[in-house]
């Protein structure tokens, strides 16, 4: 009997717990806690659209339904010479393969008091609660989640300062669009660079510097510790470098997918959850096709993907390539692929 550990229950592990089958497999994930929460739907929490039960998988009752072992604990380290993982609690666990999709950290510079971090995402509900009780909440970040996020708690009634040092979306044609969204909604928005977070005040490249109880820094993915304190092949931000078969470039029997991998042949991949859904069922096929010493598939990133903003009030803005359009329809278009993506592991 072959064993398989999945590390994470993020969005490409829970299309293997769910349809990954074999006869001679004994699959074991390893979770730090019992539902797994789906950040495409922190908008949507953020301005009232959801309540927190419907916003999450319940990881251990999907893995009892498709005879799946969870472990609910934390992995801290991965040894590929012996093939084993270790954990916080002190357990240790043999494989035969290993695959990993943690995701990553929202935040890199502090441990200040004003500190909101959605990641681990099991915390989202004491960090959206801690940030909208806040009295002077500010929003670090120019991408997608930065925006949705300073747009659904301004329409909540959370007074918002989003500070972001470059152009929004990286200067995607609905950058104009998304800044009067943005002013109408009432969003406090400071165009400069962010340097420090020192308890309640945060410092700008510019000098300027004022008091904030409540920051959450959304500008980008940071690597988790794991795969430098395993000893492991990471590119310089951390991140494990893989193939495009998802194997790590050092040993074939370690995958990664999802945001803390970097594919070595298209580094500039984004790290979100569109490409960790894309990527999970050639994952699941190169993970039993690594059993039955199968040639593995290649993953070919998209060069276009449709994304969707929660701009508050129901309107979302739709971003296919440099195609954008903001109305009431693309919000619906938003909550159906969510809620259908949340279904199709809890039912």
């Amino acid at each position: 009997m072959k064993r398989i550990v999945l590390v994470g229950a993020g969005h490409a592990h829970l299309e293997c717990i769910k349809e990954g089958t074999h006869p001679d497999v004994e699959w074991i994930v390893i979770n730090p806690s019992r539902y797994q929460y789906y950040s495409g739907m922190f908008s949507g929490l953020a301005d009232g659209t959801y309540r927190l039960e419907e916003t999450r998988v319940d990881v251990k009752a999907l893995c009892s339904l498709h005879g799946k072992t969870l472990m609910e604990d934390r992995v801290t380290r991965i040894d590929p010479q012996t093939k084993q993982v270790f954990c916080q609690s002190g357990e240790i666990i043999s494989y035969d393969v290993v695959s990993c999709n943690i995701g990553s950290n929202d935040w890199n510079v502090s441990d200040a008091t004003s500190r909101v971090t959605i990641k681990p995402n099991y915390q989202i509900d004491q960090a959206l609660r801690q940030f909208k009780e806040a009295s002077s909440p500010v929003i670090v970040g120019s991408g997608a989640a930065a925006i949705e996020m300073a747009a659904s708690f301004q329409s909540d009634g959370c007074p918002v300062t989003l500070v972001h040092d470059e152009s929004l979306l990286a200067g995607h044609p609905a950058e104009a669009s998304i800044l009067d969204r943005l002013d109408t909604l009432g969003v406090t928005r400071i165009v400069d660079r962010f340097v420090s977070l020192d308890e309640q005040t945060v410092r700008l490249q510019s000098g300027q510097s004022f008091k904030a109880d409540a920051v959450l820094f959304l500008g980008g993915a940071s690597a988790l510790d794991l795969f430098k304190a395993s000893g492991l092949y990471c590119d310089d931000r951390g991140f494990l470098l893989v193939h495009e078969t998802f194997q790590s470039l050092e040993d074939p029997s370690l995958f990664a997918v999802g945001d803390c991998a970097t594919l070595a042949a298209y580094p500039n991949t984004p790290k979100n959850g569109v490409t960790a859904v894309r990527q999970a069922p050639v994952l699941l096929e190169n993970l039993l096709r690594f059993i039955n010493q199968e040639r593995l598939r290649t993953f070919r990133p998209q060069t276009r993907y449709l994304t969707i903003l929660s701009m508050g009030h129901q309107q979302g803005t739709l971003l296919y390539g440099r195609h954008y359009q903001t109305n009431h329809l693309s919000w619906r278009l938003k909550q159906w692929i969510d809620r259908r993506f949340i279904k199709s592991y809890t039912t």
